[in-house]
């Protein structure tokens, strides 16, 4: 068993009811780091917020940095924000962490009658599963840490882990006891615990939001941020595939990038929009 905890921490955007009409995308993002690892993130993160801010307890929030507004107003001098990029770039996305995230198109849980109870479910289902996989694979241990939004949310959240914990999963050959050996605990944090995973799986989410859009509306991003965080999250995702893996029968289960629900009406015959990495 691999000593070195690993630590999923999830963060997400947009809002989850298909009824909002101003947030198309609910995404729920993941940023998977081992325990020894923590302190190194923090350090770095802290040393850039200092850098620009004099305050290393300013909070990294992705949308805020793309539009460049309240404490991220600085970046509207080019000069600041290409060298705030290349901090970003060389020193905090070089250390040594994974991401996965599922993406829900509302558009499509409209038409196919999702609430948001529906969305919660399967976006916690879905970030869990394959975190689980990710240990088994690896023969470690890990824990889950989630960003508190709502109560909802949480709830959804707590219900998937209880599942796997008392029923396994089934459908990929593993059992409760293995989940239990290899989940010791779950928690909630709000953006004031400061944890710089968090920030980062925020970072991201909106990183794989920009990535759906360019793949499936073939939208063209022709700004440095956008450009840099799809980049680094396709560098970032959970490989299924290497030798990283004592355990490779569960590698296989592992999604790091799903975009649900599935858009055909035929559901058994339909495949989810994957792009394994």
């Amino acid at each position: 068993m691999d000593q070195d905890e690993y630590v999923l921490f999830v963060d997400e955007t947009g809002t989850a009811s298909p009824k909002d009409t101003n947030s198309k995308y609910y995404v729920l993002a993941g940023c998977v780091v081992k325990e020894s690892e923590r302190v190194k993130l923090k350090q770095i993160a802290s040393n850039i917020k200092y850098k620009y801010w004099s305050d290393p307890d300013i909070i990294f929030h992705s949308s805020e940095i793309g539009r460049k507004e309240n404490s991220f107003s600085i970046f509207k001098v080019k000069k600041v924000f290409d060298d705030f990029l290349v901090d970003l770039e060389e020193n905090l996305f070089r250390r040594d962490f994974k991401l996965l995230y599922v993406l829900v198109d509302k558009t499509q849980a409209k038409v196919q009658r999702w609430d948001d109870k529906k969305i919660y479910k399967e976006t916690s289902d879905e970030m869990i599963k394959s975190f689980i996989c990710f240990l088994l694979a690896k023969g470690a241990k890990g824990k889950i840490v989630i960003e508190s939004a709502t109560a909802s949310k949480d709830f959804y959240f707590l219900k998937s882990l209880s599942s796997f914990l008392s029923q396994g999963i089934s459908s990929f050959g593993i059992s409760h006891k293995s989940v239990k050996e290899a989940l010791t605990s779950i928690s909630f944090v709000t953006k004031n615990n400061f944890d710089t995973e968090e920030q980062i799986a925020d970072i991201f989410a909106y990183a794989a939001r920009c990535h759906y859009e360019k793949n499936t509306l073939k939208k063209v991003f022709k700004g440095d941020y956008e450009t840099l965080m799809m980049k680094t999250l396709s560098k970032k995702l959970i490989t299924r595939a290497g030798s990283a893996f004592k355990k490779p029968k569960y590698a296989k289960h592992i999604q790091s990038q799903i975009s649900i629900p599935i858009k055909s009406k035929n559901r058994l015959a339909a495949s989810r929009s994957l792009t394994g990495l």
